[in-house]
């Protein structure tokens, strides 16, 4: 009889304990999200967007060219506009905008960055699957209406 109750007992435990594993996880991933989203705000925010193509899989950010000009993009905003909101149990959304001034011209401008986060379990860290938003805009050709 004993015997039979240590068993129940220990069945009991460990039903009871493993949902609990399972909200430690959740609990992880969602730290690791914060963290991962405090961190990519504090680089856009500061202007270090090159550091922003860390946020990117290894194997995507090797084939993406940085974009010249960025040392002359200076970040005045980051806004969040629509809170992170889970898409499943591995992937988030969250909306920004990000104001910004090209400090040679001295003009602000504003950009909508969507971004789409996706948790990689392997690596256990969060990683962002959209593009980095494109900063410098080119230069606007003015034609004459004469063809000249």
């Amino acid at each position: 009889m004993p015997r039979v109750i240590t068993t129940g007992l220990a069945l009991l435990l460990s039903a009871l304990l493993l949902p609990g594993c399972q909200t430690l996880d959740k609990r992880d991933k969602d730290r690791a999200l914060e963290n991962t989203l405090h961190s990519y705000e504090t680089a856009i925010r500061w202007s270090y967007i090159r550091q922003a193509y860390g946020f990117i899989r290894p194997e995507v950010a090797e084939q993406v060219q940085l974009p010249t000009g960025l040392e002359n993009i200076r970040v005045t905003n980051y806004e969040i506009l629509e809170p992170v909101s889970r898409v499943g149990e591995d992937a988030a959304i969250q909306v920004i905008l990000v104001r910004f001034v090209e400090k040679d011209r001295q003009q602000e401008r504003a950009l909508t960055d969507r971004q789409l986060w996706e948790y990689d379990a392997e690596a256990k860290r969060w990683y962002l699957m959209s593009k980095i938003p494109l900063f410098v805009t080119p230069p606007k050709i003015r034609t004459s209406p004469l063809g000249r």
